[in-house]
């Protein structure tokens, strides 16, 4: 696998059942370079004073089985807007290579309202987008979320929420469409996309292919338009279905540390109620569940750039 920056005990490697799954050497090194990615970000926000959480299944994760659900293949983390945001500024400059720190500024075919941190010289291409072969950093990743206020109103919140992942899903939409579009064998463009893509298309897609940024920013704008405000709610509204992260501000006021495999982490001090508002109060008992990113296309000997070749995917 490539080389880490971070050192890692080689017993780490070694395959073993955790709650009665088998967690392979090959899923123990997706982990090694997914914790390296972590411990980069963990040093940038110590220097820069930035608060953060473990976020969704990392956080159910640390809690339950001091480091990650043995079926889980990926790191999620979050954030308040404005420690977010001063992320967003100094992360292009506080990540050198292997690292990059991703987000519709530093890689604009990106084309979402989160950021994620990639070891270049590995891979992770979703298999939803493999045959769209985006050309943008497909290195194994964290996710990074900013979370922010939510109106206390839940009519305001219910309609908000519709628009939100309205907007969401047409910027995916707009994605497809504008850098990788390739119709099927014998189908033109014309004839694969439906009325409504079209309209789209000639609606909103100018020749530069940037206007999904629109989309984005009319997101953000909904989803931060109450951050001046004191709500009692707060939650991560970037990952449909929306809903499933939403808590109380108590609840976030404070942190502890927690076991995630060789590190400490920060999670809610009321980790708890964040969990079953979350998860459920059944969250304690392991259940194996599809991860929201779907499946991922894994090589950590190998850089995302020798699976693509003249607009294709080669796996």
């Amino acid at each position: 696998m490539v080389a880490l920056n971070m050192k890692i005990d080689p017993s780490f490697f070694l395959p073993e059942e955790r709650d009665g799954f088998l967690v392979s050497r090959a899923m123990k090194e997706i982990w090694a370079v997914e914790l390296d990615l972590l411990h980069a970000f963990a040093c940038v926000c110590e220097e820069h004073h930035l608060k953060w959480f473990a976020h969704a299944g990392t956080m159910l994760g640390a809690v339950r089985h001091h480091g990650f659900i043995p079926w889980d293949d990926d790191i999620d983390i979050v954030m308040p807007r404005q420690d977010y945001e001063i992320l967003c500024r100094v992360g292009p400059s506080s990540f050198s290579a292997p690292y990059f720190f991703q987000n519709e500024d530093t890689d604009p075919l990106f084309c979402r309202n989160f950021s994620r941190i990639r070891n270049s010289a590995t891979t992770a291409i979703q298999i939803q987008d493999k045959d769209f072969a985006f050309p943008y950093n497909q290195g194994i990743f964290i996710d990074i979320f900013p979370y922010d206020n939510l109106p206390d109103d839940d009519g305001l919140l219910d309609s908000d929420m519709r628009e939100m992942e309205r907007l969401l899903s047409l910027s995916g939409q707009y994605r497809n469409l504008v850098h990788c579009y390739r119709p099927k064998k014998g189908q033109g463009m014309k004839k694969r996309m439906s009325h409504w893509l079209k309209y789209l298309w000639f609606r909103y897609v100018d020749r530069s292919g940037r206007d999904y940024l629109r989309v984005l920013a009319a997101h953000r704008e909904i989803a931060t338009r109450y951050n001046g405000s004191d709500t009692e709610r707060v939650g991560e509204m970037i990952v449909p279905p929306l809903g499933r992260q939403i808590w109380r501000r108590e609840w976030l006021d404070g942190s502890v540390l927690m076991p995630f495999e060789m590190l400490q982490i920060p999670v809610p001090a009321s980790y708890e109620e964040c969990l079953t508002a979350s998860f459920g109060k059944d969250w304690r008992i392991p259940k194996k569940q599809e991860n929201y990113h779907g499946s991922v296309f894994f090589d950590v000997d190998r850089p995302y750039t020798e699976y693509f070749k003249d607009g294709k995917c080669l796996f």
